[in-house]
């Protein structure tokens, strides 16, 4: 059997390895077949894998929370001025603190634990700042002064209550170990009280949050 040369076209026989007109080589190994090229995905789902953005992480950014329980705590002093019980008026300090945090941070994921956590900050600021009110209008007053204005509220109080113990409270306060003892409760309990309040309210905050971005 002969066969064409594939360069000058003379005719060669099977198995003969090169053309006797040209020596062009008559036996050719078939190379690899090209490889099929890989599937792109479409225009439509590299636009939604680029537009996707990660989670940010559930922790407190403090640059941010603190300028945000300031501004709310100043907001509920304001209320707490023209009328509104403090318990309210830090339940609402502490809601307006999450709603300007997430306004500063639009892309945080803030959970209740957050939104508690910053409530709890603005409670900590507000009891500081009624501390250091408190502390520069004792600088300016006698030790009596100070007795007699905390005793009229007491008795103010005493005359509105129906506990059988203010009259006990009443004689503990006019002893001076007893008027130190009273004092140092109220702060404590001032303390605590702002902080369960304004925790409340930012983990309401937070809670609605949360509703409102799903």
């Amino acid at each position: 059997m002969e066969h064409p040369c594939y360069k000058c076209g003379a005719s060669v026989e099977d198995g003969t390895p090169f053309c006797s007109r040209c020596s062009a080589p008559q036996i050719r190994v078939a190379g690899p077949e090209p490889l099929a090229p890989a599937p792109t995905a479409p225009e439509g789902a590299i636009e939604q894998y680029a537009s996707y953005a990660p989670p940010q992480p559930s922790t407190l950014e403090w640059p941010q929370a603190l300028p945000s329980a300031g501004i709310a705590l100043l907001a509920a002093i304001f209320l707490i001025l023209v009328g509104m019980p403090a318990g309210l008026g830090m339940l609402a300090a502490g809601f307006l603190s999450v709603v300007l945090y997430r306004r500063r941070c639009p892309v945080a994921h803030v959970t209740a634990s957050i939104g508690a956590r910053l409530g709890a900050l603005t409670g900590v600021l507000g009891f500081s700042a009624a501390a250091a009110i408190l502390a520069l209008w004792t600088a300016f007053r006698s030790g009596r002064e100070i007795h007699d204005a905390f005793l009229k509220y007491i008795q103010q109080y005493a005359a509105h209550s129906s506990d059988p113990h203010m009259q006990q409270v009443l004689e503990l306060f006019n002893t001076p170990e007893g008027f130190t003892f009273i004092m140092i409760l109220s702060l404590i309990m001032t303390l605590v009280a702002f902080v369960i309040f304004s925790s409340l309210g930012g983990t309401i905050g937070a809670f609605l949050l949360h509703r409102k971005g799903r």
